[in-house]
C-alpha cells in the first residue's frame, strides 16, 4: 500500500514523522510522500485549506492509496479530508490499532484489538449518523440514518460483550499468577519503549526463542520464560512496548498486555542509551508515568552500550545517574554486563531491603515522611539539605514508596536481608 504521511505541529514541537514512518513500515506500507505544516490546528481540516489542496495534488500524482496523519483527527475532519482528496484518511492511533491487529497472537489479544478498534470507531459512526441526518451522504438518505443508528447500538452491545469476556481472561490470568507464586516463582517484567531491546534481553537471560525484529510492536501478547543460571525460581516476561501520546482509552484497552508489568515483583525498565539524552529523558518520564500503577521495584537498564563510545557512555551515566535510580548499563546483543544484571535481579527479589531516600524537596516533605512511616521501618532521619531517610522495607513496600519520588527525590538500596 502506498501512503503519504502528514503532520501539523507548532514551532516549538519536534517532528513525529520519523516514528510515524517506522510505524507505517511495520505494516510494510510504502511511504511515497511526507508533508509538514507549522500552524495552529484548523477546525475543519486540521491542516490549512491551501495545504489540503497541495495534499490532494500529491495524492493524485503519486498514486497514493492512503493518507496517514501523525496528529489525532476528529471524525468530522477525517470525513472532510476524504471528500477533498479522494482516498482513505487515518491518524496515528488507527495505524497503531492496525499494527496491534496484525501482531495479536492470542484469543485475549484479539479481543483487546477488537475492543480498542470499536472504541475508536464509535465516534466516527456517530458522526456518520449526524451527517446522514443532515443529508450529506446521498446514499444514506431515507433508511440510512436508521441503519447507522442500528450500527451504533450494535457496536455498543458488542463492546459490552467484549468487556465481559476480557474480565474472564483477567480472572483466569490472576489464577495462573497465584499458582505461580504458590509454587515459589518470582515474576520479573521487561518494560519500556519499542525497540529498546526487551526481546533480545529475554532471549539472552532465559531459554526463550522470541522473535527479535526492528519493527515496532514485535511483542503484543506477553511471553514468559524461566531465567536460566539461577537456583531461585524466577520468571521473566516480555511485554508490549510503550509509545508516546497514547490516549487513555487505548492504554486501558490493552491493559491486559501490560498486566504482567503492573503485578510483577520486579520491573526491568529498558532504555536505549544510544539515543539522544533528551529522548532518553522524555521516554523515561513517560515510562514512569505508565508504571505508576505498579508497586514493584524498578531497575533502569541502559541497553545498547555497544552502539556508543566509552566517553559518551560515561557522560550519559553521569547525567542519568543523578535522575534515575538503580541504573545498570548493558548490551543484551553482545552479552555485556548480563551476569551482573542477573545477580542484581536475584538480590532484588530477596525479602527485605535497606534503602536511603535523599530528597531536595521543600514542599510535601511531611506527606512523603508519613508515607515512609506507613510502608517502612524508618531507622534514621537527617533533616538537612538534602533530607536523608534510612529505612527497611519489603520489595512491594519499596515499589509503593518509589511512586512518591521525583527528580528531586532519589532512592538507593544500601543493604539487604534475606
Amino acid at each position: 500500500m502506498r501512503v503519504v504521511l502528514v503532520e501539523r505541529r507548532l514551532p516549538n514541537e519536534s517532528s513525529g514523522l520519523g516514528e510515524l514512518e517506522a510505524l507505517a513500515e511495520t505494516l510494510e506500507y510504502e511511504v511515497v510522500g511526507r508533508m509538514e505544516q507549522t500552524r495552529e490546528p484548523d477546525p475543519a481540516f486540521h491542516i490549512g485549506k491551501g495545504k489540503v489542496e497541495e495534499l490532494a495534488q500529491t495524492v493524485d500524482s503519486s498514486d497514493t492509496d492512503r493518507v496517514i496523519f501523525a496528529n489525532p483527527l476528529k471524525p468530522s475532519q477525517a470525513f472532510k479530508l476524504e471528500e477533498k482528496i479522494g482516498v482513505k484518511v487515518i491518524d496515528r492511533f488507527q495505524l497503531i490499532l492496525e499494527i496491534f491487529a496484525m501482531r495479536a497472537s492470542s484469543p485475549e489479544a484479539n479481543l483487546q484489538v477488537e475492543y480498542a478498534r470499536l472504541n475508536y470507531e464509535l465516534p466516527r459512526i456517530k458522526e456518520s449518523v449526524k451527517r446522514a441526518k443532515l443529508g450529506e451522504f446521498p446514499g444514506l438518505r431515507g433508511g440510512g440514518e436508521y441503519g447507522e443508528r442500528a450500527r451504533v447500538e450494535a457496536v455498543e452491545k458488542r463492546m459490552k460483550t467484549l468487556e465481559e469476556k476480557l474480565e474472564s481472561f483477567e480472572e483466569a490470568r490472576e489464577q495462573r499468577r497465584k499458582r505461580r507464586r504458590e509454587r515459589g516463582f518470582n515474576l520479573v517484567a521487561l518494560a519500556g519503549y519499542t525497540n529498546a531491546g526487551k526481546s533480545t534481553l529475554l532471549n539472552a537471560i532465559s531459554s526463550a526463542d522470541v522473535e527479535v525484529d526492528d519493527r515496532l510492536f514485535t511483542t503484543l501478547s506477553p511471553r514468559t520464560r524461566v531465567m536460566k543460571g539461577n537456583s531461585q525460581k524466577i520468571l521473566v516476561t516480555d511485554t508490549v512496548g510503550f509509545v508516546d501520546d497514547l490516549p487513555p482509552w487505548l492504554i486501558e484497552a490493552f491493559k491486559a498486555a501490560l498486566e504482567e508489568v503492573y503485578l510483577a515483583d520486579l520491573v526491568l525498565l529498558m532504555v536505549d542509551v544510544s539515543e539522544p539524552f533528551e529522548d532518553i529523558l522524555r521516554k523515561f518520564r513517560t515510562s514512569m508515568e505508565i508504571l505508576s500503577e505498579s508497586s514493584a521495584d524498578v531497575i533502569t537498564v541502559l541497553n545498547k552500550i555497544d552502539l556508543i563510545s566509552e566517553s559518551s557512555l560515561e557522560r550519559k551515566l553521569n547525567s542519568l545517574g543523578r535522575i534515575f535510580n538503580n541504573v545498570k548499563p548493558i548490551s543484551a546483543k553482545d552479552g555485556i554486563n548480563l551476569d551482573s544484571l542477573k545477580e542484581e535481579i536475584r538480590s532484588r527479589l530477596l525479602e527485605q531491603v535497606q534503602a536511603r531516600l535523599t530528597t531536595h524537596r521543600r514542599e510535601g516533605i511531611e506527606k512523603l515522611l508519613h508515607k515512609l512511616y506507613e510502608e517502612a521501618e524508618v531507622k534514621d532521619v537527617k533533616y538537612s539539605s538534602p533530607t536523608e531517610v534510612t529505612f527497611w522495607t519489603d520489595r512491594e513496600g519499596l515499589g509503593r514508596i518509589r511512586k512518591y519520588s521525583d527528580e528531586k527525590t532519589k532512592i538507593d538500596i544500601i543493604g539487604e536481608n534475606s
